[in-house]
């Protein structure tokens, strides 16, 4: 059914598409849309599978994927005055760009990136690959460590292990991992001696996600209520005006602009089309939206 609607938007001539409402929609779809070099905006899917520009290069949105986390992380070290940091990732697209953006944005924060190590995605691998990346860390002089990588609770039980975790090291963690760790600490101990008290031995863990849940505490909740009666409709406001800025803006710079408009009309604009091309200034209800390359907001 997606891809009759699709194919129907399509064969109106459309110039953009904005949608789907979710990430695994939306992968579908994007790549349909970019295979004809349509512009597809969406305000939902945060997959990071989706700054595949191999794959979706007309692809891009509103939402801010987890990557920004590498931002958050870095304003909080400055912040601490952490200025010597190491990074420990996953071989996978969320590790790769999480770094790649960690390293470009602490060039401009005055911190220094002393190593960055990764580890296999196959647990198989997994084991020997944490240990020599932990020691080439550790090695490097890194103290603060940011973690990118799965499974977490794995991770810091082995730096736990290895002598890690104490007053001379900080972990900074991205997602909530405090439930999975106190879990497979307990399964840990079923299986080793001596035991891990889960209580002492994990200080100096900071974890970092996109969602706080206050829950229990009444602003809060009643945001959520306030929230809850919102037209999701709303939320596309900002794909539409983006889109809107962005192609007047490719006719208003044209020395033909009744040319460009045809060109538009016809789908012949090609790369001009790309996600950079929507960097128009514009400020929505989210806030700024600028794009990089990968068609990602660069603020969030």
């Amino acid at each position: 059914m997606l891809f009759i609607h699709l194919l129907h938007l399509l064969q109106q001539g459309v110039v953009g598409i904005i949608g789907d409402i979710s990430s695994s929609w939306t992968s579908l779809s994007a790549l349909i849309s970019s295979t004809l070099q349509v512009p597809q905006c969406s305000f939902t899917a945060n997959a990071v599978a989706l700054s595949d520009k191999t794959q979706y290069k007309y692809f891009f949105r509103t939402i801010p994927t987890q990557v920004i986390i590498a931002d958050a992380m870095l304003e909080f070290a400055s912040k601490e005055g952490w200025k010597k940091l190491g990074i420990l990732y996953t071989d996978d697209p969320l590790g790769q760009q999480f770094y790649q953006r960690a390293i470009i944005q602490a060039g401009t924060m005055d911190i220094h990136i002393t190593q960055y190590q990764s580890i296999p995605t196959n647990s198989d691998q997994q084991n020997d690959g944490l240990n020599s990346a932990l020691k080439n860390l550790t090695d490097s002089g890194a103290r603060i460590i940011m973690v990118v990588a799965n499974p977490t609770s794995k991770i810091m039980i082995r730096a736990n292990q290895l002598g890690l975790v104490n007053e001379n090291y900080v972990w900074l963690l991205m997602g909530d991992a405090e439930e999975d760790l106190k879990t497979q600490v307990d399964v840990f101990n079923t299986n080793h001696t001596p035991t891990i008290d889960y209580a002492s031995a994990f200080q100096g863990l900071f974890m970092f996600d996109n969602w706080l849940g206050l829950y229990g505490y009444p602003p809060f909740e009643s945001f959520l209520d306030q929230w809850a009666k919102l037209n999701p409709q709303m939320l596309a406001y900002s794909c539409m005006m983006v889109m809107a800025k962005g192609y007047g803006k490719l006719i208003e710079d044209s020395s033909n602009q009744t040319g460009q408009l045809l060109k538009l009309a016809s789908g012949e604009l090609g790369d001009e089309l790309l996600p950079p091309a929507f960097n128009i200034n514009y400020v929505g209800p989210e806030g700024p939206m600028t794009y990089d390359s990968n068609g990602d907001l660069t603020t969030g």
